[in-house]
């Protein structure tokens, strides 16, 4: 009777083993890639955010800014980014149309704490990373975190438009 006990136990160890090993080995959620990831919703405060698709709530992007435009409708400053090697990752083949850039955009609501880069600057950028199914390349958008450049706020203005945009009471545009 006691060999049957022992089986019946060993048994029961080995079934039971591998589960507790699972739970415990499981991966778990680490601390985020950066410490200017923010929570909540990723696309807060994005004018026409519909066309944007998350692919990762915070991601960090490095490179040298080829370009900055500031646009008019929304008040968003677009920032076209030459991503480092290893960085690659992050562009799909709709970038090619904007130079094989990253997209990078910084909203007039966070451009009073998001600096605003110069051409050629080195920088590091963070937000949520996304597809923009409308002109069919990735972006970082918003950006709430770049490395290097000047604070430029937003105009009462800007401010007062993308407002009115974010409410429906403005007309839509391509932005």
């Amino acid at each position: 009777m006691r060999p049957r006990v022992l089986r019946t136990l060993l048994a029961a160890a080995l079934l039971v083993t591998p589960v507790v090993a699972g739970c415990s080995l499981r991966p778990k959620a680490g601390p985020p890639p950066s410490p200017y990831c923010r929570s909540g919703p990723p696309l807060s405060g994005v004018y026409h955010a519909s066309r944007l698709v998350v692919r990762s709530a915070c991601r960090i992007a490095v490179g040298i800014v080829d370009r900055v435009k500031f646009e008019e409708f929304d008040g968003d400053v677009h920032v076209d980014l030459r991503v480092d090697d290893g960085y690659q990752k992050l562009l799909a083949a709709g970038n090619d149309r904007v130079g094989g850039t990253l997209v990078v955009e910084i909203i007039p609501q966070d451009r009073s704490v998001v600096a605003i880069p110069e051409p050629g600057a080195r920088v590091e950028v963070v937000g949520p990373w996304v597809d923009d199914t409308t002109h069919g390349w990735r972006e970082i958008h918003p950006a709430w975190f770049v490395s290097a450049g000047r604070i430029v706020p937003a105009t009462p203005t800007e401010l007062r438009r993308v407002q009115q945009l974010l409410s429906g009471a403005a007309s839509d545009g391509d932005s």
